[in-house]
């Protein structure tokens, strides 16, 4: 049973890897036994024509003026769905062997490959000029080793582009169970459970934001790359985000790309984006080699 407890452990620690792994393992067959996941969380398909959602259109800037991208965690690859023009750059990867097949059928000039094991991606070293992924980073159970792979296929001068929540900035969790079961304190009212909602507005305003204050300080400082072990999506009926996992922070992944690229500053309205939305938009550019 999932409990109001954070069990929330640093996954760039060794000695959390057996408990990373079994998440990992858990999430696996989550996602292989749920035939409807790629359905739920296709409802921002048509973002990539959205004016109104500046960093998909960031993105497709990006890649109008790239010669082959990837995009990793494509899911049904909806940035061809409207932007076709780029099918033939086009890579893209997820875990469903039956969705890429499905991509192949409906966008042939693209290459879509499947992901066989997580945070390993099945392209080779230095194969794009541009790397992009939109809301992946948080569903990874080892980030750390994800960006490490994207940081490996992307050439020297290409750019890395990050589209993500911004947990712990924003000091919430989506996946953290609030109170003593599912649902909002609204919800929870509604319904006549008045201590669980209060102890439920108490954890969201409170206690949980708390707790992302002391780790944001010490990820400043050296980074955490925290995952929650117990995701309530294993009890509670599926909404965006409740598999999410790696509790996001822009300043930690800042911290630990920064010696193998350049940050690129956000202009106003990406900066006014990512602060309406919540989120984090990350474009970095890949340094040469050191010799």
């Amino acid at each position: 049973m999932i409990t109001r407890q954070l069990n929330w452990v640093e996954s760039i620690d060794p000695g959390n890897q057996a408990r990373v792994k079994e998440l990992e393992r858990r999430l696996a067959n989550f996602y292989s036994n749920n035939a409807d996941y790629y359905l739920d969380i296709n409802f921002t398909a048509d973002n990539w024509i959205d004016q109104r959602e500046a960093g998909y259109q960031q993105i497709v800037k990006a890649a109008s003026s790239s010669k082959k991208i990837c995009e990793v965690g494509c899911g049904s690859s909806n940035i061809l769905k409207h932007h076709n023009y780029l099918e033939s750059l086009y890579s893209g990867c997820d875990f469903s062997s039956r969705l890429m097949e499905e991509n192949k059928r409906n966008y042939s000039k693209a290459h879509f490959v499947s992901i066989k094991e997580a945070n390993q991606l099945p392209f080779e070293d230095n194969s794009f000029d541009l790397v992009f992924s939109v809301f992946v980073l948080e569903h990874s159970t080892n980030p750390a080793a994800l960006l490490q792979e994207c940081t490996r296929i992307l050439e020297p001068g290409g750019h890395l582009i990050i589209l993500c929540p911004d947990f712990l900035g924003k000091e919430r969790m989506t996946s953290q169970r609030a109170g003593w079961g599912a649902g909002t304190a609204i919800a929870k009212l509604r319904k006549g459970k008045v201590l669980d909602a209060l102890v439920t507005l108490y954890d969201n305003r409170i206690r949980i934001p708390f707790y992302c204050r002391r780790f944001a300080r010490k990820a400043v400082m050296s980074p955490l790359f925290l995952v929650n072990l117990e995701p309530v999506v294993f009890e509670d009926n599926f909404s965006p985000d409740v598999d999410a996992v790696y509790v996001t922070f822009k300043a930690e992944i800042i911290m630990y790309l920064q010696d193998r690229f350049r940050i690129n500053e956000n202009d106003a309205q990406i900066s006014l984006y990512e602060k309406e939305k919540g989120i984090i938009f990350l474009s970095l550019t890949k340094l040469e080699a050191r010799r």
